[in-house]
């Protein structure tokens, strides 16, 4: 299972119930009707498969296009009618897991494994939690503040299992910050590369072993997810800070497969940092824009939109422009700006600006007026 890339509605393990078209559920009444002319001849076989009640089977036999049925009873009667597997697939309107209360509506059968299922294991290790109760399949909720990302992640869900029915409305609840996949989704980012809880543990996960056997859209997929949740975009470089040595190492490894310049340094406190370096940034953005046309879902949003910024300063014709310290004065008359808020308004390296600032402070012009969200200072005229 680890190496396929199409994954069968009878490739289940858990126990999952379905809801079938009218005309094929019409057709295997039909057939049983044809051949045993009741159903009570045809239960008899299936008592060997289930011990569903006769009189549940009836009922659930009759209204399987309206309500759900046991995906291992309609299984079991295909077998007997000599009806194949795939045919059942085509006409499966929706599935859940047995005790669930979201289903998946539309559903993609087979499942694929794209990219885009890449980048989910990536959300599940960087912002994603595997929820693990008693006497329950393990499935996973992933956290995420920006509205955009938790969107897209849904809508990565979607695109790879078909349309989800959630008993709440994780998008349009702004006060829910958590989204959950579903059980039966979840149950393939287990079970494709052979996984476990302790594979999505921040301090334990790593990048799965077959993943760098795949090709260049796979892994870019995992590192866009990856820069999503643990990515910082500074300036001209993407930085990605864990504690784990071996999946920053791995992600090192990424970017060499991806020919992209990275480096590894040791942080404070047990961080180690991963630096995707300017060289050959504008080669992933040009990746990332080849791999966003096919999947929409993986936008870096506001991150992409900051390394888009960098691509283009990084295009301009280099000269240089005078009288930008007269403009970071003109700037700070009226407010207090970071050093990341006056490169974006003058349109210049953060570098560039810190350096201006820094020889303003120098000149007793500037100085720092207050400090900001993630230990950033705001500088004001003095």
């Amino acid at each position: 299972m680890k190496n396929s890339y199409i994954v069968n509605i009878w490739e289940f393990e858990g126990k999952i119930n379905i809801k079938l078209e009218k005309a094929f559920l019409l057709l295997i009444n039909k057939k049983i009707s044809e051949k045993y002319k009741n159903k009570k001849k045809i239960y008899k076989k299936l008592l060997k498969y289930t011990n569903c009640p006769f009189s549940t089977f009836c009922v659930k036999l009759k209204k399987a296009h309206k309500s759900f049925i046991d995906l291992e009873i309609i299984l079991s009667l295909c077998k007997i009618l000599n009806i194949s597997n795939k045919q059942l697939q085509k006409n499966i309107i929706a599935y859940k897991s047995r005790k669930g209360k979201n289903m998946i509506i539309n559903p993609k059968l087979p499942i694929k494994i794209t990219p885009v299922f890449d980048m989910l294991i990536a959300h599940h290790i960087g912002d994603g939690t595997v929820i693990n109760g008693k006497n329950r399949t393990p499935y996973f909720g992933y956290r995420q503040f920006n509205k955009k990302y938790r969107f897209l992640y849904l809508k990565k869900i979607e695109s790879i299992f078909g349309n989800v029915i959630y008993k709440k409305d994780y998008i349009q609840n702004d006060k829910t910050t958590k989204i959950y996949s579903p059980v039966t989704c979840s149950e393939w980012f287990f079970k494709i590369y052979n996984l476990n809880t302790n594979s999505f543990k921040s301090e334990t996960a790593r990048i799965p072993i077959a993943l760098f056997n795949k090709n260049w859209k796979h892994k870019l997929a995992f590192l866009i997810g990856i820069i999503i949740d643990e990515g910082h975009i500074d300036s001209d470089l993407i930085i990605i800070r864990l504690k784990n040595k071996e999946l920053i190492t791995d992600l090192h490894n990424l970017c060499n497969d991806l020919n992209y310049i990275s480096t590894i340094k040791p942080g404070k406190e047990g961080i180690f940092c991963l630096y995707i370096l300017s060289k050959r940034l504008g080669k992933f953005y040009a990746d990332y824009c080849n791999l966003l046309k096919e999947y929409p879902e993986i936008d870096l949003g506001f991150k992409g939109d900051k390394i888009k910024q960098f691509i283009k300063r990084q295009n301009k014709p280099k000269r240089y422009i005078k009288g930008n310290k007269e403009k970071i004065l003109y700037e700070l008359k009226n407010t207090n700006l970071t050093v990341n808020e006056l490169s974006e308004k003058l349109k210049m390296t953060r570098q560039g600006a810190r350096y201006l600032v820094n020889k303003l402070i120098k000149e007793n012009l500037v100085e720092i007026k207050s400090i900001t969200k993630f230990a950033n200072n705001q500088y004001g005229l003095k």
